[in-house]
């Protein structure tokens, strides 16, 4: 099993035979807007410490699945060997990425959204997310976003990131059902040559404000 490689510097989490690392001080809030997650659980919001090997595994996989399944595209070849190398790869640091695990209160780790920050994209924050597959379709990944938009500012610590910004292949209905129940803003198509010239969809959607 892989290990962190800093004990003492983040909380844990266990997840089958996995301990998940946390950021001791990162985000940690009871997921909002529930009222549509149909999970019967109660889902907690918290920062998960991908600076280490178990954090950049849990990650990866994830990843590599999504990948699998046609759902995303990565140049990432991971085969549970050197993750926080990988990870840099997917996430370079200048992109300042943070990783938001979406937990049941016994740690049970149903998905996770990425945030990064890119200088082509200022005052935005670039945000992914895969939900695991026993999870979907039940409103968790709108209500993720929802949280994600409401508490940006105290994710990505940074009050001059005024909104988010995702995107998706147009054929993605969930995504796109997403974004129709958030508002966001349609800010562009492209053609995604590494995907065989398949169209891509972007949205914008501004913070909210905290309370």
């Amino acid at each position: 099993m892989l290990q962190p490689h800093e004990e003492g510097m983040s909380e844990h989490t266990s997840h089958g035979a996995w301990t998940i690392p946390l950021v001791a001080g990162g985000h940690a809030k009871p997921l909002v807007f529930t009222e549509g997650v149909a999970l019967g659980q109660h889902v907690m919001a918290r920062e998960i410490d991908a600076t280490t090997e178990t954090g950049a595994h849990e990650i990866l996989s994830d990843i590599m699945a999504a990948h699998e399944a046609g759902d995303i595209h990565t140049i990432a070849r991971y085969k549970c060997k050197n993750p926080l190398r990988w990870l840099s790869m997917i996430y370079p640091p200048a992109c300042t990425p943070k990783f938001i695990g979406l937990f049941f209160p016994g740690g049970t780790l149903l998905g996770w959204l990425s945030f990064t920050t890119s200088p082509s994209m200022p005052g935005k924050a670039i945000v992914g997310a895969i939900i695991r597959a026993p999870y979907r379709n039940a409103g968790l990944g709108t209500a993720a976003v929802l949280h994600a938009r409401k508490y940006l500012h105290d994710i990505m610590h940074d009050s001059a990131i005024s909104g988010i910004f995702f995107d998706t292949q147009v054929r993605n209905t969930r995504v796109i059902a997403i974004a129709r129940r958030i508002k966001a803003v349609e800010a562009g198509r492209r053609v995604d040559q590494l995907r065989g010239g398949e169209t891509m969809v972007s949205f914008t959607s501004e913070v909210a404000i905290e309370t």
